[in-house]
């Protein structure tokens, strides 16, 4: 495991839960990374942990040097922007309920609520913690499509990067990839990178 950025929650949480006979690997980690705003790769044989910031700087462009072939970009709004979080407050023995709000995406079409519970959470700022999670991987998602570029061997998965194509309006725009996949088809001379993009 590779630390490349890390959240306290990551750090800081110790929760209860329960490895079934017959769960896979991934479902359970895939389960213990939806406490936190952290998310893991693999590449080659190590495991890297990335912490996606809003605030993250680009560590490459593409449109100016680096070409793209082709280009599809989608804006969306969030699944669920408004997150309810319910825990247990063990100290005084009743509920604890915390929200978490994304106003902007809320003006332009009302709320959508996700609930999530975990009597793990015992106090308002570890509820907060898991809500604001949430709601940043929402954030992440709620932008789409894909470049088609010349292989790029440095670019990693959550990568920051900015898009400049003109066909598109876009200038320096700050994209974060969320997919990357290679096609290398000699037959046909292909030889070229599809990156997913999501927001930054």
């Amino acid at each position: 495991l590779e630390v490349k950025s890390q959240s306290p929650v990551i750090t800081g949480f110790y929760p209860d839960f329960t490895i079934n006979p017959g769960n896979r690997g991934d479902t359970v980690v895939r389960r213990l990374l939806s406490f936190t705003p952290d998310v893991l790769f693999i590449e080659g044989g190590t495991v890297y942990l990335v912490n996606p910031q809003a605030s993250d700087s680009p560590v490459y462009s593409y449109g100016t040097g680096h070409m793209i072939r082709e280009g599809r970009y989608l804006e969306k709004l969030m699944c669920h922007n408004r997150i309810e979080v319910e825990g247990y407050d063990i100290v005084n023995d009743k509920p604890l309920i915390v929200n978490s709000f994304n106003w902007a995406d809320i003006n332009s079409l009302h709320d959508r609520l996700l609930r999530v519970r975990d009597i793990n959470l015992s106090s308002a700022e570890e509820a907060t913690d898991r809500g604001e999670a949430c709601l940043r991987k929402e954030e992440i998602g709620s932008a789409g499509g894909d470049i088609q570029v010349a292989v790029n061997c440095g670019q990693q998965l959550y990568d920051v990067i900015d898009i400049t194509d003109e066909r598109a309006g876009m200038v320096a725009a700050k994209k974060r990839v969320v997919g990357l996949a290679l096609e290398f088809n000699p037959g046909h001379g292909r030889y070229e990178q599809r990156l997913t993009l999501g927001s930054v």
